[in-house]
């Protein structure tokens, strides 16, 4: 790891799970459920792959690059909420009180990380 950048580092290790995707997938006959696919199911897949996947990680390195890494893996956690907010406004997907909690104990673990500790 010391050799390559983080982004090698990243970009190999995320090629590396991707050939063994494929592979569990073709020894299961997984990939007879993509004939069925319409045009938005392949969209959503590529964005979810490049966009959520890809992309994500990219910049989170990046992240790492310039700020502590409690401050980074907090951007992760984040995701839950910006997603739950999103599918609120977008397909009307319920925001029930188990959600809410679940997004009350995310905020909270995000304040306490990133909470700097007081002198005694």
């Amino acid at each position: 790891m010391q050799r390559s950048s983080a982004l090698g580092f990243l970009t190999v290790g995320m090629g590396a799970g991707a050939v063994v995707l494929v592979l569990a997938g073709l020894v299961k006959g997984s990939f007879a459920a993509l004939d069925h696919f319409t045009t938005a199911q392949w969209i959503a897949g590529i964005y979810l792959g490049a966009g959520g996947g890809a992309l994500a990680f990219i910049l989170w390195v990046m992240a790492l690059a310039r700020a502590t890494p409690t401050r980074v893996a907090n951007t992760m956690t984040v995701n839950p909420i910006a997603a739950t907010l999103l599918a609120a406004l977008l397909i009307g997907e319920p925001i029930t009180a188990n959600l809410l909690v679940g997004l009350l104990a995310v905020f909270a673990g995000i304040w306490i990380a990133t909470s700097e500790a007081k002198p005694a």
